[in-house]
């Protein structure tokens, strides 16, 4: 945690990010001067499949799947990391600005 936003990866298209929204992705953290992570979960246990990637692929509009990293989801105590935040906040600043 307090290391930049996350953008979840599966090769299975479980999330809603795409080779094209990492390329996105990562020219508007680069432009924000933010860091960004990459998750990809354990491939012995199934993930994903949520509502964004069959949004996505309903109405054919280019997602990611970005957030915060976090302890515990779903928990009575998740703990997350308030720079995290703010980053993540800039990055999206910089994407809305065309970067």
């Amino acid at each position: 945690m307090g290391r930049g936003p996350v953008i979840k990866i599966n090769s299975k298209q479980r999330y809603a990010t795409d080779g094209e929204g990492i390329a996105l992705w990562n020219r508007a953290c680069a432009a924000a001067g933010v860091p960004s992570q990459s998750f990809v979960g354990n491939n012995a246990m199934p993930c994903g499949t949520t509502i964004g990637p069959i949004t996505a692929s309903r109405l054919g509009i280019l997602t990611v799947d970005v957030g915060v990293g976090l302890l515990s989801m779903h928990s009575a105590r998740e703990m997350s990391h308030i720079d995290d935040l703010l980053m993540l906040s800039k990055a999206l600043a910089a994407y809305w600005r065309g970067a």
